[in-house]
């Protein structure tokens, strides 16, 4: 599976990236990247796009982030840059712009894997 690789990937280009298996609940996360979070949950990641800090959440920190974003109406954020929203909808991943009810979402990629390959590639 991808994820092990991305986890190889991301602390090659930080040291200080920190992933470890989950055994809580994941109730939350889409069936689709529930082996992401329960395999390799990003303990404390960020990893640098075009200049950016992406910093990934922690599965223990899910709902809290729900709950910020709420107002976008995503079916699940997780992860975060500069306070703007990184989310999955419809399978996609999506960001907007943090605090903007009506802000236009911009697609990052296809899918989940594909955002993940993105950072670091």
């Amino acid at each position: 599976m991808y994820y092990k690789d991305f986890v190889v990937k991301a602390t090659a280009l930080d040291g200080l990236n920190y992933f470890e298996p989950f055994y809580g609940n994941l109730d939350i996360v889409p069936d689709d990247i529930k082996p992401f979070y329960r395999d390799c949950n990003p303990v404390d990641v960020e990893l640098g796009a075009n200049g950016v800090g992406i910093r990934l959440c922690p599965a223990d920190k899910l709902q809290e982030l729900q709950s910020e974003y709420k107002y976008i109406n995503a079916l699940f954020v997780f992860a975060t840059c500069n306070g703007d929203p990184i989310f999955i909808n419809d399978g996609c991943v999506y960001t907007c712009v943090h605090g903007t009810p009506d802000s236009q979402h911009e697609k990052k990629a296809e899918s989940f894997v594909d955002y993940l390959k993105s950072l670091v590639d």
